[in-house]
């Protein structure tokens, strides 16, 4: 059917239209086992694809949805100099996070698959944020933040990320407390809700849902107090038997940690948990 004259004006570079065109164009692209990709140049987009056996990504095996959406820029000139074409900026992003992979005791490189997409940098950031929207929500982008995220800073008690507490053994995550905001359980119940959405079609009922599942309340376990000085603070514990069982499951030692119990609950939603998420 044409559209009506009174329909909004065509904005040929509008967010959506170039997340659809993306999207198009990044699953015409072949996959390739993430474990035999080979050095090429250029910078630009790439999406991970699961095929392994975890029960709890079932969902997303054997389909064209990503697990995870990155990108790496040519990068720029402060003469305004075109950027250097020749250099392996994707490649190498692309073999950073494979190596993040190869780390935990339950995931290996050859559980993936890898699409990539060179592109100009005025393009890159762009276009993830499209690929992001038209496949949202992204697991590893949203729901399971910390697979993407720099190594955690000293300046405060980090907690562990999600990625790091389904998928345990890093080394940078090695002696982390427990997450902030979720339970091992439930963050197996928003993983499972997550790719119900993802394998939605397009639509007001997806869009319904999406918006339902991103104000979801998550009721926080515990948080650093505020205070002067460097370093650690100590911890408020709102859930103090959740706090115990899922340090005691990654092994935390306690004996050492600050930290006190209130039976004043907080809550926040999961796009506002995701926010505060910690970078490792």
């Amino acid at each position: 059917m044409a559209p009506s004259p009174a329909s909004p004006q065509f904005n040929p570079l509008g967010l959506d239209l170039l997340g659809r065109n993306l999207r198009e164009e990044m699953d015409r692209r072949p996959r390739v086992p993430l474990d035999q990709v080979e050095p090429f140049p250029g910078a630009g987009l790439y999406a991970l694809y699961y095929k392994g056996d975890l029960a709890i990504y079932k969902g997303l095996k054997g389909t064209d949805i990503p697990i995870y959406v990155g990108k790496a820029s040519a990068g720029d000139s402060s003469y305004g100099d075109p950027p250097n074409l020749t250099q392996r900026k994707l490649f190498d992003r692309i073999s950073d996070h494979r190596r993040s992979i190869k780390e935990p005791s339950n995931l290996q490189d050859s559980d993936f698959d890898v699409r990539y997409l060179t592109l100009d940098d005025v393009w890159i950031v762009l276009g993830e944020r499209a690929l992001l929207r038209a496949y949202s929500p992204v697991l590893w982008n949203t729901v399971m933040t910390g697979f993407g995220g720099n190594p955690p800073g000293q300046g405060r008690r980090n907690a562990r990320s999600v990625w790091d507490s389904i998928h345990p053994g890093r080394k940078r995550a090695a002696g982390l407390l427990c997450n902030r905001s979720y339970s091992g359980v439930e963050m197996e119940e928003l993983i499972l809700d997550g790719i119900e959405i993802s394998l939605m079609d397009s639509g007001d009922q997806r869009d319904a849902k999406l918006k339902e599942f991103r104000n979801r309340p998550a009721e926080i376990i515990w948080k650093e107090t505020k205070g002067p000085g460097k370093g650690p603070k100590p911890v408020l514990v709102f859930r103090e038997d959740v706090f115990l069982e899922e340090n005691c499951r990654f092994g935390v030692d306690l004996s050492d940690v600050e930290w006190k119990s209130t039976g004043i609950p907080e809550q926040k939603t999961v796009e506002e948990a995701v926010l505060d998420a910690p970078e490792g």
